[in-house]
């Protein structure tokens, strides 16, 4: 299953660097680097410089929507360098939950430093530095178009909506040419998906965010997260109330499944 990573942190806080060091495997990342990608093409940062988003700053957005897209389908990592700041924070968390349910998994990686130590290490850099902090809009505008022609290159299908603890959660099935797979997404009145490192402190981290091969799987994961008490059934396909019927028969510990089923 292919991971979408977000690495971020304030200006020379490290994140190219950091991102050159961990994700350097190409055949299992695809680091979505605009500045890089730039240079490749321009041989300069100049075209990242248009205020009025010319031809130019336009075909690196579109190749890097194109690269992304590609390389999600092929099975790599999509590793993303971005500044979150207050002005785009709640679209930046819309497209958590827009790759959550295409049934991908997100990790975010904030770097931490003190700003007297980032701001030396710009001076350091001189005219060589680029801010990316001016390209947070533009990162934004490639994965949004990465996810679209995603979307439209898969067949997504919702399956069943529970109610739980927390809110709903959203039963999917995705078909490619390559697999059938069932996931699901819980959904918050405030994001929180991520798990903070203090959060993990002591104990083993595991997944979010897993595929399945077969809707009973699926389901028995829900009900073994969540228990049958915390949990009510909003809708389901008719073609799988059968389906949920006889799993819950089996199920010793949900003796009153017709309720589910209403």
């Amino acid at each position: 299953m292919s991971k979408i990573i977000f690495v971020t942190g304030i200006p020379g806080a490290g994140k190219s660097t950091y991102i050159k060091n961990k994700y350097s495997d190409k055949e299992k990342y695809f680091i979505m680097d605009m500045a890089e990608h730039c240079l490749g093409r321009f041989g300069n940062l100049e075209p990242l410089k248009d205020e009025d988003y010319g031809e130019d700053r336009l075909s690196i957005i579109n190749g890097l929507t194109d690269e992304g897209f590609f390389a999600l389908f092929d099975g790599k990592d999509l590793v993303i360098e971005h500044n979150v700041v207050s002005d785009d924070l709640d679209e930046f968390f819309d497209l958590v939950y827009k790759a959550n349910g295409l049934g991908f998994q997100t990790e975010w990686v904030h770097l931490y430093v003190e700003l007297e130590v980032a701001q030396k290490r710009i001076q350091s850099a001189g005219d060589s530095y680029y801010f990316s902090e001016a390209l947070a809009l533009d990162v934004l505008m490639v994965l949004e178009g990465i996810l679209e022609d995603y979307q439209l290159n898969v067949q997504l299908e919702e399956l069943a909506v529970f109610t739980g603890p927390k809110g709903n959660i959203r039963l999917f099935k995705k078909q490619t040419e390559q697999e059938i797979v069932f996931f699901f997404v819980e959904e918050h009145a405030g994001y929180s998906g991520f798990i903070g490192c203090e959060d993990l402190e002591g104990k083993v981290a595991t997944d979010s965010m897993v595929l399945y091969n077969n809707f009973n799987d699926v389901v028995a994961s829900i009900y073994d997260q969540y228990g049958a008490g915390k949990l009510s059934l909003i809708s389901i396909k008719e073609n799988l109330k059968p389906v949920l019927k006889r799993f819950l028969d089996g199920r010793k510990d949900i003796p009153y499944w017709d309720q589910f089923l209403n």
